[in-house]
């Protein structure tokens, strides 16, 4: 339970504590992500409310699981899969936290409902629909990973491309719920490119095109047909950016045209003001842009634009909450002092409220206990994403041959691994307090690798353990130098030539430094080049 106290704070940030639930989000939202998985918001991946097409809408809504969780959180405790939430409150990061958000939501939505006179039956439908199903994507951003663009997913990863089990039949099991929606949030990938959302949108625009659709892009795509669309609904637009440099922008935004992307922004600007609303740019502060912010406050506010910010927490290489204490101190007192002045205006004070509470937000990891809570949440949350994409789930969508699901398999649990010791090394690193069951799970999660991996033999072995390692580092830690494609060719070929001579033993490899392994075998020009490594390697052990 969380400190009573603490609970009366947040309950008083909130503003309001008729709410009677810890976060509303089970009891208003349902958030479609990829494979068909829905859960109550992006946050938990835990709770998996039901698995689309195996699952009705319907049923998922009222699943078990949808209503265990809201009536934990109605008598105050937190489910598994809220860590994030708990965590943020007890260290009273109101403002940073889901759960407080979705309580403002759940309000507005309320108010929202009663002024359209929605009938008395809406409170057996959810208030808001999150769609991110798919990730189709045409840029590989450098705080990326493959689950949210195919991009990075094709040349990065190495991987085939991700099925999408949202068709024609889900569109039609949404048109029931939709005359009860106050809000649908579209994110990506990129949305412009899903074809499943184009007919989403057209559900929206013939049975309640008052619905306020948020739709999150990149702003590198827009046509006629894009522009005809979107005169057809409610449609509210946030465009991900991160800088309004050239250099900076496309830095961060691999593959994006700077220009094309300010001309389509400034399309979207103009379409957003002509219905009353603000043009939105999602900003992902980061240690590559921190020092534009606030400039970026100033050109958001004279251009009319409302600018939010994104909590980065990975890649923990470029974010700025896992920087050393001295050097975060040192970016928080620098934002502090260099507070914008702004002409007076309801979208100045928004914007400088926005700022405030990102340094607020900042300021809360110069706090040892909160730099070790953030360390157990993305312990948590990266072996909730990785068991989310499990062979199991993904073959009763996907059918793939044995081979190919129990190389997923191998996958699997080298990724958690290496998710696990990146984060724990990076906590060292930056002298952030590591406790016993923080080394626990990593040394589970070792064991696991050595026990799943027991019985295939050593080149097989090494070639998952290079293939994830060159996909979790550059995902999960974070680099802004970016292996090549082929490197997976290269590999292919390396392991092919291995002769019982290289063999070492599975804990030899396990023990290498996992960031000098994939400076060391991710840019090599040739198979050749892995051959010299494997050598040096076993002069070394």
């Amino acid at each position: 339970m969380i400190d009573q106290s603490i609970l009366k704070e947040y309950n008083d940030f909130r503003g309001d504590a008729s709410l009677h639930t810890m976060c509303p989000a089970p009891s208003m939202n349902l958030h479609f992500s990829q494979l068909g998985i829905v859960t109550a918001c992006c946050f938990n991946r835990t709770q998996v409310m039901g698995v689309y097409p195996k699952n009705s809408l319907e049923e998922i809504w009222r699943s078990d699981v949808a209503n265990k969780m809201r009536e934990e959180l109605q008598s105050g405790h937190f489910p598994s899969g809220c860590e994030k939430c708990r965590e943020q409150i007890i260290s009273r990061d109101f403002g940073g936290s889901h759960a407080n958000f979705y309580s403002q939501q759940a309000k507005h939505f309320a108010v929202k409902r009663a002024q359209e006179n929605v009938s008395g039956e809406s409170i057996n439908f959810p208030m808001k629909l999150e769609f991110n199903i798919h990730n189709n994507c045409n840029l590989q951003c450098v705080m990326c990973h493959g689950l949210a663009s195919s991009s990075i997913r094709l040349h990065r990863e190495g991987l085939p491309a991700m099925p999408n089990p949202y068709d024609e039949t889900f569109v039609e099991q949404l048109k029931p719920f939709l005359p009860y929606v106050v809000e649908t949030d579209f994110m990506g990938g990129e949305p412009f490119m899903i074809g499943a959302y184009q007919r989403i949108w057209e559900a929206i625009s013939e049975v309640n095109p008052k619905i306020k659709t948020c739709i999150l892009t990149n702003a590198t795509i827009l046509n006629d047909s894009i522009k005809a669309l979107l005169e057809r609904f409610n449609c509210w637009i946030h465009i991900s950016i991160d800088s309004f440099k050239k250099t900076t922008y496309e830095k961060i935004r691999r593959g994006a045209s700077f220009e094309k992307v300010m001309e389509n922004a400034a399309y979207f600007n103009v379409l957003m003001k002509s219905r009353g609303l603000s043009l939105v740019w999602r900003y992902c502060p980061m240690r590559l842009n921190w020092e534009e912010i606030p400039e970026t406050v100033s050109y958001c506010t004279e251009e009319g634009i409302k600018l939010f910010f994104n909590q980065v927490d990975s890649p923990i290489h470029l974010s700025l909450t896992t920087l050393p204490v001295d050097e975060l101190q040192k970016v928080v007192e620098t934002l502090k002092a260099q507070e914008p002045v702004l002409p007076a205006s309801p979208l100045a004070t928004e914007n400088l409220r926005n700022y405030r509470e990102l340094i607020h937000r900042l300021s809360g990891y110069l706090e040892q206990e909160n730099r070790s809570n953030a360390l157990h949440s993305r312990l948590q949350a990266s072996e909730a994403v990785v068991n989310q994409y499990t062979s199991e789930r993904e073959n009763s969508l996907n059918k793939r041959n044995k081979s190919d699901a129990l190389n997923e398999q191998f996958s699997h649990v080298f990724r958690g691994y290496f998710i696990n010791r990146l984060n724990i090394e990076q906590a060292h690193q930056t002298n952030t307090k590591v406790d016993e069951s923080a080394l626990k799970v990593l040394s589970t999660s070792q064991k696991l690798v050595l026990e799943k991996t027991q019985d295939i033999p050593f080149e097989h072995f090494l070639e998952v353990y290079l293939k994830e390692l060159v996909r979790v580092v550059s995902g999960i830690w974070g680099v802004t130098k970016v292996h090549d494609r082929s490197i997976f060719g290269i590999i292919d070929e390396f392991i092919s030539r291995i002769s019982p001579s290289d063999v070492l033993t599975k804990k030899e490899i396990m023990e290498l430094s996992l960031l000098k392994t994939y400076e060391e075998t991710a840019f090599v020009k040739s198979a050749e080049d892995l051959d010299v490594w494997l050598e040096d390697v076993k002069q070394l052990t």
